[in-house]
């Protein structure tokens, strides 16, 4: 004997009893197939609090859920969910097998639609895939870093990286905590002032703050005293990113200041040569010319000769040999007539203690320096953020490796859309 058209579709949504598919619409038009649930009218039901089975009081308007789609047709669920009168936490609507509370998503259809937001290049693509509003992908990606975060585990957590990132136009920023042994963002924070830094630490549950060891940073005070406020056992760790960048900064403002005075006496020995100084490597266009700079008695190519010497520093054998090797190379530009270069040496002498941490860790903020260009992509796709919390939702759902499914689905373990 064949089954009806509600039998089949209650088999294939895998409805437990005693759920029931009363009638299946299809609106061709319209592309969609509408199937309506139902709950018996004299069974009674279990209570969302207790489980303990009681009798039905009344039903709720009727809701609507997305399901996965019908060859090209949006599947939707239909229900006008009953109310359950418990003696002890009284009258409650039940849950539903389906979807969580508050979703207008069946979960299936959520499973589905996080696989193609990952998947996908921007999330607008995703959203015109899946045929839904960026706010209901928003609201998606909400549920799913609330889950992730809910199940993620910190535990032997050791090394952490802290760095900000740009958020609104102007001076504005959040700042970030990552796993740099797992290659994952922890959390995001609005601002960067020591308050707002503090608060990522203390995101973190305490007995795993405890663990920690090592901390990669920027020698940027809030970071440092935040730091030493709420994790004071953790090692601060200054990486060479934040020391080649203001000595590249130096040899940049040696440049112009230099450029400027010869340009005055009609010499254009520096004009056009800023990319020449700021390159690691000296591209093979331009070397003839660069080495030609740098025989000629000028304050940048001195500044140039400094940074290139500080690379050495990264490269001894323990803290003592770095120890050694740094108050060589601090003397020998203190000595010299540029300014710049003398000013980021006594910055580094006052940091001197997170340098060296360096040869006992051998971290560095690398990680967290390269989930830059992802999350310029998430802003970039999203063309800029006005509220935190999305901008916060993106980056832990991109970035943050969390278990983003619904419980009971993992990648690829449902049916497509």
């Amino acid at each position: 004997m064949s089954e009806s058209v509600e039998e089949h579709y209650r088999s294939l949504l895998q409805l437990p009893s005693p759920w029931q598919v009363t009638s299946v619409d299809s609106d061709l038009a319209g592309q969609s197939v509408i199937v309506r649930v139902a709950w018996p009218s004299r069974v009674k039901a279990p209570c969302p609090d207790c489980g303990k089975l009681c009798p039905i009081h009344d039903r709720l308007e009727e809701r609507s859920w997305r399901h996965l789609s019908v060859m090209q047709y949006k599947l939707e669920l239909r229900c006008r969910l009953p109310r359950c009168r418990c003696e002890e936490h009284a009258v409650k609507a039940i849950k539903t097998p389906w979807a969580e509370p508050g979703s207008r998503f069946t979960l299936s259809f959520e499973a589905w639609a996080i696989e193609v937001m990952l998947a996908c290049s921007s999330l607008a693509r995703a959203c015109e895939l899946l045929r839904i509003h960026w706010s209901s992908a928003q609201r998606i990606i909400d549920r799913a870093v609330e889950r992730g975060m809910a199940a993620r585990s910190t535990e032997g957590l050791a090394r952490v990286g802290l760095d900000e990132k740009s958020f609104l136009r102007g001076q504005s920023y959040v700042s970030l905590m990552t796993d740099l042994d797992k290659a994952r963002v922890l959390e995001v924070v609005d601002g960067r002032k020591a308050a707002d830094i503090q608060g990522l630490w203390m995101a973190l549950p305490e007995q795993v703050r405890k663990g920690v060891l090592a901390a990669a940073m920027d020698m940027g005070a809030p970071f440092i005293a935040a730091t030493g406020k709420v994790a004071p056992h953790v090692e601060i760790v200054h990486d060479r990113f934040h020391v080649s960048k203001p000595l590249g900064e130096a040899v940049d403002k040696t440049r112009r200041e230099e450029s400027a005075k010869l340009a005055a006496k009609g010499d254009d020995t520096l004009k056009r040569t800023r990319y020449l100084w700021l390159h690691g490597t000296v591209p093979e266009k331009g070397r003839e010319r660069f080495e030609e700079l740098l025989e000629i008695n000028l304050k940048t190519s001195k500044a140039w000769l400094f940074k290139e010497q500080m690379v050495e520093f990264w490269n001894q054998p323990d803290a003592q040999s770095a120890a050694e090797f740094f108050e060589l190379w601090r003397r020998s530009v203190m000595r010299s007539r540029i300014p710049a270069m003398k000013k980021v040496a006594a910055t580094l002498k006052a940091h001197l203690g997170g340098l060296l941490s360096y040869f006992r860790h051998r971290i560095t903020n690398a990680l967290t320096e390269g989930f830059n260009s992802k999350i310029q992509s998430i802003r970039a796709d999203a063309r800029g953020f006005r509220s935190f919390a999305n901008y916060r939702a993106r980056i832990l759902f991109f970035c943050g490796r969390l278990d983003l499914y619904p419980a009971g689905f993992e990648p690829n373990t449902h049916t497509k859309t």
